[in-house]
């Protein structure tokens, strides 16, 4: 294990600035997810640290060690493909022992390598199978075993998880959590999958046309985003938007909103000790989660919350929750809603807004300012 510095790492193709000044400390034994849209730049970076590609300017440190100039093969770095990049030739025996083989690793301790990540990961069965007879998932596994064998400094994933039905997705998903939290190995783990990236990591970069907007935790992600492009890209169903107006009411501030009639409501925001005064009877985007306008109770509404009737335009039932868009605001908006509330399209509904976790975006430069 090791920690891993990308520091101020730059990455030019030609005019076209594919990283820029890129700065992110890992400690040694943390797992970190790279999340942004297709062409953000992750997958460029990731290159970078395995030394696929190389950099413009910067460095890339592992522990103590500069190795921005070696090449991959002395980086002691692992790196699982999206593409498993198995030999189709080889047993699977043989695909995991590959890389200890060219390291000239005495044949009884590759053996042993061997069946111990065969062993954890459940493979043991398959080992003297070829990659054509094994299915995604267990092809998947043997690539993890590959990189696993070798005991390197630094785990990198380049979205493994993406050749995979739904539903393997998922088991997958928690056998690289195990994995990570029984071996406390340093992962850096690339997908455009947020659902991914929020059950994985310890902490997230998000990345956009090249740029790291922001580092944190998956909490601090999902509750306080650094500005909208954050805040719609994690979760699922993504952050309302709903362009409202900031007012002044009694000592506090408020926001408001109007349902399809035109009722409108003001609901107090809590008193952060951010000053808001120069926003006041301007426009604003106001960013709630689904989660965040849910039925109304029998109970008088709590301090940040208010109730206001709203038709349904459309009902999801996915199960655990029920999704519902309506409109506030003119503007359409999505809502969690217990499957037991038993929503029907095209009838009023009596909503709880909460305005307790509410984000406020500036609506020309989105970034947040609440």
């Amino acid at each position: 294990m090791s920690s891993l510095h990308i520091k101020d790492v730059n990455k030019h193709y030609g005019d076209y600035h594919a990283l820029k000044e890129i700065d992110i400390k890992i400690d040694s034994g943390e797992f970190l997810v790279l999340v942004g849209p297709s062409g953000c730049g992750k997958s460029t970076l990731m290159n970078t640290i395995a030394g696929l590609d190389s950099i413009s300017d910067g460095a890339i440190l592992l522990g103590d060690k500069d190795v921005t100039h070696l090449s991959p093969k002395d980086r002691d770095i692992a790196m699982v493909f999206q593409s498993y990049a198995l030999y189709p030739s080889m047993t699977v025996r043989r695909n995991i022992a590959f890389g200890l083989e060219m390291r000239k690793v005495p044949q009884a301790q590759i053996a042993l390598e061997v069946d111990r990540v065969a062993t954890m990961l459940q493979i043991d069965h398959l080992l003297d199978r070829k990659p054509a007879e094994l299915s995604g998932g267990q092809r998947q596994r043997v690539a993890m075993g590959r990189a696993l064998a070798r005991e390197p400094k630094i785990y990198l994933f380049d979205e493994p998880l993406s050749n995979l039905d739904a539903k393997l997705r998922v088991e997958m998903r928690t056998e690289i959590k195990k994995l990570h939290q029984r071996l406390k190995t340093t992962i850096v783990y690339v997908t455009h999958d947020q659902i991914e990236a929020m059950t994985l990591a310890d902490r997230i970069a998000v990345m956009k046309d090249g740029v790291l907007l922001q580092l944190a935790s998956p909490e601090q992600i999902y509750n306080n985003p650094v500005n909208m492009f954050v805040a719609g890209f994690m979760g699922s169903p993504s952050m309302n938007f709903i362009r409202s107006y900031l007012r002044a009411l009694n000592d506090g501030l408020a926001i408001e909103l109007h349902n399809r009639d035109g009722e409108r409501v003001s609901i107090p925001l809590p008193e952060r000790g951010k000053d808001l005064s120069a926003w006041v009877n301007r426009e604003v985007i106001l960013g709630l989660r689904p989660e965040q306008i849910r039925q109304a109770t029998v109970n008088s509404p709590a301090v940040f919350e208010r109730h206001i009737n709203n038709q349904l335009d459309v009902v999801e039932p996915t199960g655990a929750d029920t999704l519902v868009v309506t409109q506030f605001n003119d503007q359409d908006v999505t809502a969690r809603l217990d499957p037991e509330s038993h929503p029907v399209s095209g009838r009023d509904f009596l909503f709880a807004v909460d305005v307790s976790k509410a984000v406020l975006f500036d609506p020309d430069n989105e970034d947040r300012i609440y």
